[in-house]
């Protein structure tokens, strides 16, 4: 049984670290700002489908999986900082177009947030290392690296969404005439998500 004080650590470590932008975070502000809050949240809960399948993995003790993203490490996020860096250009491109632009569909909106979240291997690694120090029963890790995992995968859940939602209401604070301001703001809001994971390494 996890000890009281050992979850209240793991939950404000958690809580910290969903209040803490990255390329997740860029994906979806970024898409709630140029799309609105439905996008967002739907982009948010592809991110999340995406984190909840990494912790499983380590929940799971699929070590060899973790040792592949390693070993692929800069592959990966290569991979993950040129597709954001592409959605930016292409939010860039589109920018002043009016708060009606056309929104990506649901499916694409939730791919895109699955894509970018298994675009960043240190996700998976920081996890990996991550759960294990809350544990407080070493004979049976099992059953508390999943309690965590779960309420980890809440936490960050909640906190995407809200990501959205504030972003959402700053797109609708910005109204029509500064639309192209708050579509550039998107687009740098992204690249600056693959700079993060341009500069993303495996300490």
């Amino acid at each position: 049984m996890i000890s009281a004080e050992s979850l209240v650590l793991f939950v404000l470590a958690s809580v910290a670290l969903g209040a803490t932008p990255g390329p997740n975070v860029a994906l979806i502000v970024g898409t709630s700002l140029k799309h609105g809050r439905r996008a967002g949240i739907l982009t948010a809960m592809g991110v999340n489908v995406g984190l909840i399948a990494q912790l499983v993995l380590v929940a799971a003790g699929l070590t060899y999986v973790v040792e592949a993203f390693s070993r692929n490490f800069d592959l990966v996020r290569y991979a993950g900082a040129a597709y954001l860096l592409w959605l930016a250009i292409l939010q860039w491109r589109s920018a002043g177009k009016g708060l009606d632009a056309p929104a990506p569909s649901a499916h694409a909106a939730f791919g895109r947030g699955l894509a970018v979240a298994f675009a960043n291997p240190k996700t998976l690694l920081f996890h990996a290392a991550f759960l294990p120090q809350f544990v407080t029963d070493t004979a049976h890790p099992g059953p508390q690296i999943a309690l965590l995992a779960a309420i980890f995968a809440a936490i960050a859940l909640v906190g995407d969404v809200l990501w959205a939602v504030v972003a959402d209401k700053a797109r609708a604070a910005l109204a029509n005439r500064f639309t192209r301001i708050a579509d550039r703001v998107s687009a740098g809001i992204l690249l600056g998500g693959a700079a993060i994971l341009l500069a993303a390494g495996r300490r």
